[in-house]
């Protein structure tokens, strides 16, 4: 899943960020991550809202797996392997075609 190397003369888009921001960017995500859990956490102990509400408390889940997951990726020694590693079948996917482009 590595990407190819430009053509000669032409430099990729963007440049390299540095690992501190990058790892900045995954606390962040990781943040946001506990923050949407704790959210759905409290929407759930409502009855009336858990039961009406299913379906966008199971969404709300699922970005807080997939802001973990993405930063795992951007902490990762290995991105290729943490991408592989993503159990979110739609997310593993989407990063596996960004990476390829």
């Amino acid at each position: 899943m590595s990407r190819p190397l430009p053509a000669a003369g032409l430099r990729p888009a963007g440049a390299p960020h540095s690992p501190a921001l990058l790892a900045g960017i995954a606390g962040h995500l990781a943040t946001f991550a506990e923050d949407a859990e704790a959210f759905g956490i409290v929407l759930c102990s409502d009855y009336d809202v858990a039961t009406r509400y299913l379906v966008q408390l199971q969404q709300i889940d699922r970005l807080a797996q997939s802001l973990r997951e993405m930063a795992n990726v951007l902490t990762s020694e290995d991105p290729d392997a943490a991408v592989a590693a993503i159990r979110l079948g739609e997310l593993r996917h989407a990063l596996e075609q960004d990476d390829a482009r």
